[in-house]
Parts: structure tokens; sequence; C-alpha cells
């Protein structure tokens, strides 16, 4: 079967080609090349017709086929080497014939230790039988290659900090099994599957006699390593995965399952039913002892859910370096032994919790990050790539239902919030709160001007002598939906009822540079409102109401006054205080506003001055008048029959 070899500082890796390759940065990729230089969608290697065909996909850097930059396509022969960024790779063909050593040497990110002498390098084939003193040149040693002589000098290219180390020759390599991978230039490459409990330790470097520099092949059926950028394959054209089986049989799993937990979650809006059902999804085809599924709330990463395969509700500890690493990076982390893949950060956590493999998968939608997906074992090398493709993918169906979800939450609240504001604010001020246009919180602040309507029902008291209850109530809910309507549609604020009184406020919170014309068109139309309603009242033998409004502009203290669980906004200050003294002096169907809002008003309302009135609290009477229309307005009658009364005490 024909194989890739591709080679960094530490080693090699064989990977046998299926019909369709993609290589590249991008982790959707069959093969994923973590190089800077390489392209996102590099190349593609493909079985055309009995022939291996190379395609560079437009690369910023290109693809070089023995040294020679591949345009548009070309054919693959046993023995090429292909270089891509600062990857080397090698064909082969799987004939068995022997292939050339690599055209030149690798490109940067192939480091090599000070000192001149050749690092450590794995290939990936398990260590065979190597008997000291075997030929000078490695020829016939089983699990043992020849390298090439280092560069003289010992220089490397730019930014290597060292000389480059040579290619390991093209020498057979045995397959190491199906499935993408990820080869990282200048970092160990280590492949995935199951790792036995026992481990080598590396060999040194040996030196024979001769001089010929040769390196011990390792063991890599330990395959423990921690994959950093997993791989999140999509679903190739049909086309294209017809003559490889594995990849039908793989890619049938994922539908299998995604089918599964779509229908268990389909419809479902409660977001910790979600989570619950996709963690215990996880553990019907992952072999995880814990699992773990966290959510992003206020920018941290909080435990949602937790599961264990023994039962029982205990918290579950995780590593908080792997899962930093994860939010930071947003991507996966698969780990077989994760003490000593994360030896840099002394791995105690892992220790401690006996966290010995590990797959850590971002919740990702739409660019979000939502949550993480944990899930780890007490035992070594217990999760291989195809399980960690399941989980990726299953992570990146459990973004959505965890999205929408977090959206139907939102939408929720949102409609509990606009109804409760819509009761104070009218609509469009509701909808700047609930945006977080406007804040809603204890505390007031000093307005310089705000405009304070009150208006009442005159003769109430008397109306309510002997009046059913529930028939007081309606007229009231009645008179008041409607005069609310009429204020909201000229944005102004209802601060409070008042028995059969309005206070509202023009200025506070959202203030325009017209609010004292604001509230005096309110109150007309009020008025205008008020005699429609009591020609119905007439019909139904019903007495006509009538009410009385003051208006006065000046500088007051607005905010929310109450508890932390019961917030009322209002005003306070002798502006306020004024308004209603006005309002206590007006005659019915009468609008009083002060000497103070009536300069405010231009010409654009028909005033009449009234006598000075002499208020609570004032030392002077206090200049006011009666507005009698707006200009170029036409105002309908009242309606026959409406109730007037005397003017109540201020």
């Amino acid at each position: 079967m024909a194989r890739l070899i591709l080679a960094t500082a530490d080693g090699t890796q064989s990977v046998e080609l299926r019909p369709t390759n993609t290589l590249g940065r991008h982790p959707n990729n069959s093969i994923q090349l973590l190089d800077k230089i390489v392209s996102k969608e590099h190349c593609i290697i493909l079985l055309q017709d009995g022939q291996w065909i190379l395609r560079d996909l437009g690369s910023l850097n290109g693809t070089y086929i023995n040294s020679e930059r591949v345009q548009g396509e070309r054919p693959l022969r046993h023995g090429d080497e292909i270089a891509l960024g600062s990857t080397r790779a090698r064909f082969d063909d799987g004939s068995g014939a022997p292939m050339r050593p690599f055209a030149g040497a690798p490109g940067p990110g192939l480091a090599q230790p000070s000192g001149g002498s050749a690092p450590h390098m794995q290939a990936a084939v398990p260590q065979a039988g190597y008997q000291p003193g075997g030929s000078p040149t490695g020829q016939g040693i089983p699990g043992v290659y020849p390298m090439p002589p280092l560069p003289q000098g010992g220089q490397g290219g730019p930014g290597m900090g060292g000389g480059r180390i040579p290619s390991v020759p093209g020498l057979p390599v045995p397959p190491q099994g199906q499935g993408p991978v990820t080869a990282v230039s200048g970092a160990p490459v280590r492949p995935f599957g199951p790792a036995p409990q026992a481990v080598q330790p590396p060999q040194n470097l040996n030196i024979t006699a001769g001089g010929s520099r040769m390196v011990e092949v390792q063991d890599q059926n330990r395959a423990i390593g921690t994959q950093i950028a997993a791989v999140q394959k999509g679903f190739g054209p049909f086309d294209q995965i017809a003559h490889d089986p594995q990849t039908v049989r793989d890619d049938y799993e994922r539908l299998r399952i995604a089918y599964e937990v779509t229908r268990e979650l389909v419809g479902e809006r409660d977001i910790d039913t979600v989570i619950q059902k996709i963690l215990a999804a996880c553990f019907k085809f992952v072999r995880a002892d814990r699992g773990v599924i966290f959510l992003m709330e206020d920018g941290n990463l909080v435990p949602r859910c937790n599961r264990r395969r023994s039962g029982g509700e205990a918290p579950v500890v995780v590593s908080s370096t792997i899962l930093d690493h994860v939010k930071t990076n947003r991507t996966a982390v698969l780990t077989n032994d994760a003490a000593m893949d994360f030896a840099s950060s002394k791995g105690k956590s892992m220790i401690l919790n006996r966290i010995s493999s590990a797959m850590v998968v971002p919740l990702i939608h739409n660019d979000t990050l939502l949550g993480v997906l944990w899930l780890d074992s007490e035992q070594l090398a217990v999760f291989n790539q195809k399980e960690l493709e399941l989980v990726t993918s299953l992570a990146h169906q459990a973004s959505m239902f965890v999205e929408n979800a977090l959206l139907a939450k939102k939408v929720e609240s949102e409609i509990v919030t606009r109804e409760r504001f819509s009761r104070l604010l009218s609509p469009n001020l509701a909808q700047q709160v609930i945006a977080g246009k406007l804040d809603v919180k204890l505390g007031g602040s000093q307005l310089n001007e705000c405009t304070v309507f009150n208006s009442d029902i005159r003769g109430f008291t008397r109306m309510s002598d002997g009046a059913q209850p529930q028939g007081i109530v309606d007229m009231l809910n009645e008179y008041f939906e409607l005069m609310v309507e009429v204020l909201f549609k000229y944005e102004g604020t209802l601060d409070k009822f008042m028995g059969d009184g309005i206070m509202a406020l023009f200025g506070a919170p959202v203030s325009h540079p017209d609010d004292p014309i604001r509230s005096v068109q309110t109150a007309l139309e009020m008025m205008d409102v008020l005699g429609q309603l009591n020609r119905r009242r007439l019909s139904r033998g019903e007495s006509a109401l009538a009410i009385g409004i003051g208006i006065h502009t000046g500088p007051l203290v607005a905010g929310y006054v109450g508890s932390s669980k019961a917030l009322s906004y209002t005003v306070i200050g002798d502006t306020a205080n004024t308004s209603a003294r006005l309002c206590g002096i007006a005659e019915a169907g009468q609008i009083v506003v002060s000497e103070t809002t009536a300069a405010r008003l231009g010409n654009r309302f028909d005033l009449a001055e009234l006598p000075p009135a002499k208020l609570k609290g004032k030392e002077r009477p206090l200049r006011c008048f009666d507005v009698k229309s707006e200009r170029g307005v036409q105002r309908p009658a009242p309606a026959a029959g409406a109730a007037t009364t005397a003017p109540t005490a201020p």
C-alpha cells in the first residue's frame, strides 16, 4: 500500500494513503501539518486511474517535488521527496523498492542541538532486534537507519539557533496504521493508537567505529502524546471516498451518532437537560471514567454538569492546565499520559486526581466559545484517534444545541423583562433597558431639568361612595389603559399611579430637547381621549369623568429607589411637589402649567394666564397658565354632560 513518510527533527511517521488525501495546516485536512509556512489547504494527493497524483491547491509558498515547484499537478513516483514549507515527506508506492536519499536538507524548524551531534530521532515502526556491532552503514540491520553526514560547520537556517539536521533517508518504513495524523515541523510526531503500560526510555545516539551516525528506532506502540490540534474532519464527496471502505465506515458512524444525539435533543430548550443528555451520549461511545461540561459565564468556565461511570454525584476535579489551554487556543487536547505530556506544568493535578488519559474539546458555535467538554480516565492510553473524531463531531453538534438552548433562555428572559418594563416605560425605552443602553440600578442622579406631569380625576371620592368596589376598579383600569397609551406615545415615563392620579416624567430617565412640549401635547390628547371615553360611558348610562392636570419644569433628583428585590424609578424634589400642587388647583378639564414650563413652549400653544397661585411651600405666588389648545390642531369638543367639580384645595 502506498504511504507518505513524514520527517521531523525527532523522527519519521508513516501514513498510509487513502484514495484522496488532503494536506495543510487546517484541522479539516486528512493529514494536518502544524507548520506556519504551510497553507491551510496546501495540496492534495489522490489516486487517479492507478496513478498517484499530487495537486497543489494554490499554496502561498508552493509544493516542491525533488526541489522542483509543482505547477498545477504532477504524478508521483516511488521515492519522490516532497517539500511543503518546512516539512519534508517521501512518497512510497508500496513496491518495496529502495528509495534515493533526500535531495536536500529540510527547511527551517528541524533544529540541531548544540554540540554538532544529531538528536535522537524516532521512526514510526516498532523497535526491532538491534545488535551492536552491525554494518557501519546500517544496511541490513533491522530497526536501524543510517543518517547522512551533518552539514559542515553546523550552521542552520535563519532563526534556527543551530545547524540543520539532514533528513532521515527514505528507507522503507512499515505502515503505522490508518487515520488522519498531525505532523508538527520541528516537534515530535506521535502516532495514534492504544499504548502499552510499559514504556522504554529513549536510547542515546550510537556512534559506530566507522563514524557513521546510527539512530535506534524506538517502540512507537506507546503512542502517548498530546494532540493539541485535534482533527476535525468534514465529510468528503462520495466519489472521493467510495473506494475507501474505512472512511465510509467512519463517516457512517459519525452520522449514526449525530442522528441519535439529534433525536434525543430535538426540541429540548432547557440548557441543563441538554448538557446532561450530551454527556450521557458521550459515555455511550467513549470509554471515559469521568466527564464534565463547562459553560462560559462572565468570561469564566463554570462546571454545569458532571458524570461518573461508577455513579455518584461527587464533583469531578480537572486539570486547570489542560482546561486553560483549550480555552485560550480553542483547540482540542488528546492525551494518553497526561502527567508525562504535561510534565512542564509539574503534572501535579493529573497525578493527584488520577488523570491518565483525557480528551478535552471546546464547544464553539459561530466562532463563539460556549464551553468545554471534558472526558478522562484513570488508565493510560484509553482514547484513540477515532474516538477523538467522534467526540469532536459530537462537540460541534452539542455546541449548536447549547447555543439554541441559551438563545431560547435569553428570549424568554427578555420577554419577561420587556413585559415588566413596558408597564413603566414606553416600549422603546423598555427596549433600551433590555438592550443595556439604559442602566437599571439602585441610586440617583441630579437632573438640571425635568418636566413633571400630574393628573387626577375630579370628584373621584364622591363618585366612589356607595359604588361597588369591582365597578370602581374596572373604571380605573379602563381609564388608566387609555391615559398610559397616550403617555407612551409621547415617550413619557410612568412614575406611579396614586389612587386615581397619574404621575409621569418627561426628561428622565431619557431626555428630549422638547420634553415640556411633549408633556403639554400629552395633556391635550388625554383630554381628547377622555372625551371619547365619556361618550361611551354616557351611552352605558354611566357618569362622565373629568380630570385636572398640572405641569412644572425644574431641577430634581431621579433614580431607582427601593430594595435590591423591588426597585421603583421616581423623582424627588421641589419640582415634583410643585407639579402636584398645580394639579390640585386645576379645575375639571383644565391644564395648568407653571411659568417655567410656559417659557419653554414658545408660541406653539394658546395660553391664558391665570391669577398667581399661592401654593403650599412657596413664599411668593406662582405665575401659571391655562393651556387652551395647540395652534393649528383641531381638538374635538368635550362630551355633553361631562362632569365638572370645583377645584380642590392646594
